[in-house]
Formats: C-alpha cells, structure tokens, sequence
C-alpha cells in the first residue's frame, strides 16, 4: 500500500510518501523524495519502535485535545508537533477552491467630507484591500479602501471636492 502525506511541522510542509509493509515487515518512506528502509514495530498504541539505517528510535505520537488535529511526535527528549494531511484532498481541496475573486465595485464616501487625495487613475490597477482616495472629515484623514480590487473604470470625486455620505466616488470593474 502506497501513501502520500503532507506533514508541517515549524511552518514547513514535507512531503512523505509511505510504501509497505514489504514482505519482510519494513517500509519504504520517502521524505521530500530522499528514500529510506524503515522497520517500524507497533509496541502500543501511540508509541513505534523504528529500525532506521541501523539506529533505533523509540516514537511516541500524542494527540493532545490542546494541539486542535496536531500530533506531537515525541523521540527522547525532543518533541516537534506536526500536522498530517492527505495529499490527494489537499491537491482536491486546492482544485475546488475559487481561483477569482469577485472584482469590481463603487467606492462610495462612507461619511460626509472633502476629498483631500487621489490614489487611482482611470485605469490603474488596484488590489483587494489597497487604499483608492483619502477623505478628511472632522479633520482626520480616512484612507477608503477597496474590498474586491479591479481596474479603475472611472474617478467621480476630485481633490478638494466636497462629499456627501454614500457620494459614488470611484468604480472598479
């Protein structure tokens, strides 16, 4: 039997892929593509005794309710906590997520004021969550900023300009 895993541990994924047990009881395990014969004996639940080139190695795997799906994996005195995940779903997961968001929007004043900077021109670029226009109302200036990102399409406040609340002030698509 042949599986692929992603474990993260440190903020770091690895790709492990486990083949086995061989006749002989061992398995083939394969870390980030660097291959090695691993004899692996359950002692108890949780806890292997692992023959790896000659060394042994006595793991404890401990899923603590405190680490939310994590497992410590425990060798010795050190301890690393690491997450386990198919990856076949990961790679399923990543083809069903949405590749576009939504983009296009009217930017409208969300308070009365005067329009003190354009960030944007007709035909600029902006990113989710990029400031467009800065307005100054009770003398603070607010930075209005783009929820979904676009293409300016059109600029309908000028610096200076006074607004009112709910002016259209610039439109992306």
């Amino acid at each position: 039997m042949k599986r692929e895993l992603i474990v993260n541990t440190g903020g770091q994924d690895r790709t492990v892929v486990v083949e086995g047990p061989a006749d002989n009881g061992t398995f083939q395990i394969a870390i980030d593509g660097q291959s090695r014969e691993v004899d692996a004996k359950l002692i108890r639940p949780g806890t292997w005794s692992l023959e790896i080139a000659g060394r042994n190695y006595l793991v404890d795997l401990d899923k603590r309710p405190a680490l939310q799906g994590k497992v410590a994996a425990s060798v010795g005195a050190s301890e690393a906590v690491l997450s386990v995940e198919d990856a076949a779903h990961r790679r399923l997961a990543a083809a069903a997520a949405p590749r576009n968001q939504a983009r296009g929007e009217q930017l409208r004043a969300p308070i009365a004021g005067k329009v003190v900077k354009l960030l944007v021109a007709i035909g600029d670029t902006v990113a989710p969550g990029h400031a467009v226009i800065v307005l100054e109302a009770m003398k603070m200036e607010n930075e209005i900023v783009s929820e979904r990102g676009g293409t300016v399409k059109a600029v309908h406040k000028q610096a200076g300009q006074a607004v009112d609340t709910g002016d259209l002030l610039v439109e992306l698509e």
